[in-house]
């Protein structure tokens, strides 16, 4: 199906038209600095993802190589801002996927205990585990290794033994 205006399948644009109007799809947010992204798209995580060249693009990809040049493989581009929709680049810069959970972590944005989508235990179960003596995975129904990590305070260190 296409629409009678363009002739293309509805909702594709073509790939000039993000070189030539990807400003009119960006609103400037005057406290933070941040150019956020508003032009629609697929979301991934927060992250909007528009269709170029045939595939499929994070917008704050597409804006660091409009804006700075290209980007070297195996390199990420990320946000001095935390916010996913921005396309500053004066907010984006490129780190390797480490660099990307380091800088993460230091900022508190990491996902920790029960909010983990594979979390199996609770705050009050893991301050239980390390208060106890002995095998207790299977009464969990976690692994030995979860059961150290948690007792040498490897995993779930956020918690304190209050």
């Amino acid at each position: 199906m296409t629409t009678k205006r363009t002739g293309r399948p509805p909702g594709r644009r073509p790939t000039k038209f993000y070189n030539e109007r990807f400003e009119d799809y960006v609103s400037p947010e005057p406290n933070s600095g941040c150019w956020l992204w508003d032009g629609g798209g697929e979301r991934q995580a927060g992250h909007c993802q528009i269709e170029f060249n045939g595939r499929w693009q994070y917008v704050h990809r597409f804006a660091f190589e409009r804006y700075c040049g290209p980007i070297p493989p195996g390199l990420c581009v990320c946000h001095k801002c935390d916010v996913p929709c921005c396309v500053n680049p004066d907010h984006l810069f490129l780190g390797t996927r480490a660099d990307n959970n380091t800088d993460m972590k230091q900022k508190g944005r990491q996902v920790k205990g029960i909010k983990h989508g594979l979390a199996k235990l609770t705050p009050e179960q893991v301050l239980a585990i390390r208060n106890s003596t002995g095998s207790v995975a299977k009464r969990y129904s976690v692994s030995r290794h979860t059961i150290w990590a948690i007792r040498k305070r490897k995993a779930w260190q956020h918690l304190s033994s209050e």
